[in-house]
């Protein structure tokens, strides 16, 4: 029953012990994952709105004047665009 060095992982209890470590091991792997895959912020990130898409949205001309009007491009930049939309 007993060897040299005690009571070895093959008697007795011992079994008992490697799967109560593969368990544990298991379980810290699981909570790892699941706390990495959670995303930490769910609201959306702030900033300026997408236009509308799709037959409900904005005309070419609609969306020109409103990135104009929020300075995203100049007033040469306007004026040529709105040439090409009025086919000049």
């Amino acid at each position: 029953m007993w060897d040299e060095y005690g009571m070895g992982f093959g008697m007795g209890w011992g079994w008992l012990w490697i799967i109560l470590i593969l368990v544990g091991i298991g379980l810290l792997v699981y909570v790892a994952i699941r706390l990495t895959g959670r995303p930490r912020d769910p609201q959306p990130p702030a900033g300026p709105p997408a236009p509308p898409t799709g037959s409900a949205g904005l005309s070419a001309r609609q969306i020109l004047e409103m990135r104009y009007a929020r300075g995203e491009i100049d007033t040469d930049e306007f004026v040529e665009r709105m040439r090409g939309l009025n086919g000049e």
